[in-house]
């Protein structure tokens, strides 16, 4: 019975879970204000009912005093009306002094009205010419309780709409930042992993400023150069590849200059050394022929490493014979000269065979091949150069 397949876990972009964890705190962070603004203006709406009613019941108390000086039924009867068609008033109650009865408006008020701040009452005072004082009456109001829902309901609704507006304005704004810093830079990033290849252009301007995300893209791109750069050069010498020399050679052989020299050398003496020492004096070895081949040569020259302890060497045109003999004498000073290793003087020649394009070939693989052939058969006759087959 075949196994199951893994299950693939589902894909959620980094937008959607940045949006979704912003939105959290967003909505708590109005629930608190909202609750704290509900409360500030439940507070406020209190205190300012309570002194409006104060307000009411001093102006119809004042209104009031001539009518019941008077003894004007009527006219009182009337105004306390009026008080009792206002929206915050339920009832109201008048003791006229004058006739020693109750005066009723809007809901019938049973018995002394309970106290609290939903039931206020005043003397009707009238004030004779001479500065003297008289009770005319006693005004009583009862008012509706008041309402935390509708205080909350005429806060809550224009503080929904700025919050909602708020919360479209952030939410769209920070899905804008974060496709630009985030979004984009990871799209870069990604396109680069499959590519292989850096995120940054070679010669691209560094950035004002580093952050989380361009820590690891720069980390990215060393590793990418530095992958490159292993995988086009010898790992013990520092030297060009065989990956890379075939490259050069295709390169200059594509531009069609004639004169490119392709000179291969083979080190004798190298394999007892190693078997003597051991391997590390023999890598020992190799790097500094390596550092001498490099110093030989012109800047426009290019050694590669084959492997083992083969080398090549690619020089452009060198112009006149003499040049090249001269090239050539080099290369075999410096491959002959001692090297000194862990207080052991050691000395290796090379067998070296030339190759001249488009003389002995066309192509990359065919001027190593005629390079090759020359070189065996220089070690074949023992002398250190070859010019190869005809």
């Amino acid at each position: 019975m075949m196994p199951a397949a893994p299950r693939q876990p589902r894909r959620r972009s980094l937008h959607a879970q940045f949006v979704r964890s912003l939105l959290g705190p967003l909505v708590l962070a109005f629930a608190l204000a909202a609750g704290t603004s509900l409360w500030v203006s439940y507070r406020s709406s209190t205190a300012q009912a309570a002194e409006q009613r104060i307000l009411t019941l001093q102006a119809f108390s004042h209104s009031l005093t001539q009518p019941q000086w008077d003894c004007d039924k009527t006219t009182a009867q009337g105004i306390i009306d009026t008080l009792a068609r206002m929206p915050q008033v339920d009832g109201v109650r008048l003791h006229d002094t004058c006739s020693d009865t109750l005066l009723h408006a809007g809901r019938a008020m049973a018995g002394p009205p309970p106290a609290g701040p939903d039931h206020l009452e005043s003397p009707v005072v009238y004030r004779d010419p001479q500065g003297r004082d008289y009770t005319v009456g006693q005004l009583q109001i009862s008012y509706h309780p008041l309402s935390a829902r509708d205080a909350a309901m005429q806060s809550l609704v224009p503080q929904l709409g700025i919050f909602l507006t708020m919360l479209a304005v952030v939410l769209v704004g920070a899905a804008r930042v974060f496709e630009h810093a985030v979004g984009q830079p990871l799209a870069r990033f990604r396109a680069a992993i499959l590519a292989s290849r850096p995120v940054h252009a070679a010669h691209a301007p560094a950035p004002r400023w580093l952050d989380e995300l361009g820590d690891v893209t720069q980390a990215y791109d060393k590793l990418v150069h530095e992958l490159k750069r292993l995988a086009r050069h010898d790992p013990l010498t520092g030297l060009a590849n065989r990956r890379a020399l075939e490259e050069h050679l295709e390169h200059a052989l594509h531009q069609g200059a004639p004169g490119l020299h392709v000179l291969l050398l083979d080190l004798d003496g190298f394999k007892p050394v190693n078997d003597r020492y051991g391997h590390a004096v023999g890598d020992a070895v190799l790097q500094g022929v390596a550092q001498r081949l490099r110093a030989a040569l012109r800047q426009s020259d290019l050694v590669a490493r084959l492997g083992g302890d083969e080398f090549v060497i690619v020089a452009p045109d060198r112009g006149a014979p003499e040049a090249l003999e001269r090239l050539l004498d080099k290369v075999d000073e410096a491959v002959r000269a001692p090297l000194v290793c862990d207080e052991h003087v050691l000395r290796v020649h090379a067998s070296m065979g030339m190759a001249l394009f488009p003389r002995d070939g066309h192509s990359a693989a065919a001027l190593l091949a005629h390079a090759d052939a020359a070189m065996y058969a220089a070690k074949q006759a023992g002398t250190p150069s070859g010019q190869g087959p005809a």
